[in-house]
């Protein structure tokens, strides 16, 4: 540059610009740089003057930049370029701006240049793009709806989860009201008053907090929702970004958890209630009962044998007299059971004598033959009374369900440190389907109830009985072809 004619007004500028400043050659030697320029580039004065500004230009931009700086050089055209340095380090640095050609005597001297780094700038406006980005992938993609509101309630996001929960697509919506859309009318004017305390005060209820109320869907359906709703202030005013999910189906599920709680609860108080009844009643009968069956004894004793018709007749009172006190015995135990105050009476016994004599018993009430096939020598601690009720039980259900047939087979077997017990008979069965449901009580197979009498509950005490000596109770069976029933004992 000849004279380097700088007055101090423009080295000053020069010196002390941000902008990043050249003065080149017309061959594109470069013959001086600003310090914005080797600062912003990091090179010394001495690593680039002398040398080809293309050095110095990133090769995307190569032909861009010799294009443009020929029109300035050929046709005096001063435009707007925007291209990217090398730095040192090799990094591009983005350069907005403007090449100037000077002149003498209409011959091109030197080019000059001042441009801007945007490399920050476009860094900024990246991280920009990618934090809206980031935004939009948040509230179409997460698990909540999503709903941006200003402070006059104006919807003004709603992402696609909302569009799933209330069924209005974003460009129904944009610019309506929540209370217009949404809020269920009894919500509305609490909805507004809320709104308008805030802006006086800062103060909100629900602000931050979740809570559970009804939403309206597009088709005018009220459900339940989950909302949490947060504000931040805007240089334009309020914005409320609220959260929601659609819980419906779980407040059904809790509805009717709860009935079903309710209904479990009246239940048991009414099975409680019936259990008292049953136990008052079946005391209470027991009175007259035992009476009657004295009386019927009685009158027997005092009968000659000529009164033959009459001597029957008292037969079969005192018969079914046996028969009812035995059915009342059943229903006051089911009580007991119940109410929780069936208590055991154990003591220590020989159970393979028990075992024999129990069934010698009732071998001389029953029409079946009952068949011993074997009988381990065990010893254990138990209630003697209600364990001869459970055998009672056993043998008798064998012998009931099994019609036509002779007898029944009992086996007793040690095996480890338990005794097992069976009685096996070969009448009619028990479905498979059926095969638990014996056991509860007042169950009864449907088929079977019509011709065989009774409550259907012995199993159930039994059950009961052998589940308090710490035992176990269960029916194998095979329909036309019998059942075995066992129960276990600890020793």
């Amino acid at each position: 540059m000849e004279g380097n004619n700088f007055n101090n007004h423009f080295r000053d500028l020069f010196e002390n610009s941000h902008d990043l400043i050249y003065f080149l050659k017309i061959d594109g030697e470069i013959e001086l740089v600003n310090p914005a320029w080797l600062n912003t580039l990091d090179y010394k004065f001495e690593d680039v003057v002398g040398k080809s500004i293309y050095k110095f230009i990133h090769p995307d931009y190569l032909d861009k930049y010799r294009k443009n700086r020929e029109d300035t050089v050929e046709k005096n055209k001063i435009k707007e370029i925007e291209f990217a340095f090398i730095s040192s380090r090799n990094e591009p640095v983005i350069g907005l701006g403007q090449a100037w050609c000077g002149y003498l005597n209409g011959v091109p001297k030197y080019t000059r240049g001042v441009f801007k780094n945007m490399t920050l700038n476009q860094i900024a406006e990246k991280k920009v793009r990618e934090s809206e980005r980031r935004l939009q992938a948040f509230l179409n993609r997460g698990p909540d709806a999503i709903i941006i509101i200003n402070e006059n309630q104006e919807i003004l996001e709603w992402n696609s989860k909302a569009e799933e929960i209330f069924g209005f697509s974003f460009e129904d919506i944009q610019g309506k009201t929540l209370a217009e859309s949404i809020i269920p009318p009894q919500y509305r004017e609490a909805h507004l008053n809320g709104m308008h305390h805030f802006l006086r005060s800062s103060e909100g209820p629900i602000l931050n907090k979740t809570v559970e109320i009804t939403a309206l869907h597009k088709n005018g359906k009220e459900f339940y929702i989950n909302l949490s709703i947060s504000n931040v202030r805007m240089d334009d005013g309020w914005l409320f970004i609220a959260f929601l999910s659609d819980i419906s189906k779980r407040k059904e599920t809790e509805e009717m958890l709860i009935k079903k709680e309710v209904e479990l609860i009246q239940s048991k108080l009414l099975q409680e209630k019936k259990d008292h009844f049953i136990s008052i009643a079946s005391h209470e009968l027991k009175t007259p009962i035992t009476t009657i069956k004295a009386y019927t004894q009685l009158t027997l004793e005092l009968c000659n044998d000529e009164q033959k018709v009459v001597k029957n007749n008292l037969t079969k009172i005192d018969q079914f007299t046996n028969k009812l006190t035995f059915l009342l015995n059943e229903l006051l135990d089911v009580s007991k059971i119940s109410l929780g105050i069936l208590n055991l009476s154990k003591t220590n016994i020989d159970f393979h004598k028990f075992l024999h004599d129990t069934l010698h018993v009732l071998q001389q009430i029953t029409t079946h033959e009952i068949v011993i096939e074997q009988n381990d020598e065990v010893f254990l601690n138990a209630d003697i009374i209600r364990l001869e009720q459970v055998i009672a039980n056993l043998v008798s259900n064998s012998a009931k369900y099994s019609p036509g047939k002779n007898h029944v087979i009992v086996r007793s077997e040690k095996r480890e440190n338990q005794v097992i017990c069976s009685f096996t008979d070969f009448g009619i069965g028990i479905n498979p389907l059926n095969i638990e449901k014996v056991f509860d009580r007042f169950y009864r197979v449907d088929e079977s109830s019509i011709k065989f009498s009774g409550f259907g509950i012995g199993l159930f005490v039994s059950r009961q009985i052998i589940n308090q000596h710490g035992g176990k109770i269960w029916a194998e069976s095979e329909e036309d072809k019998g059942s075995t029933f066992y129960f276990s004992l600890p020793l």
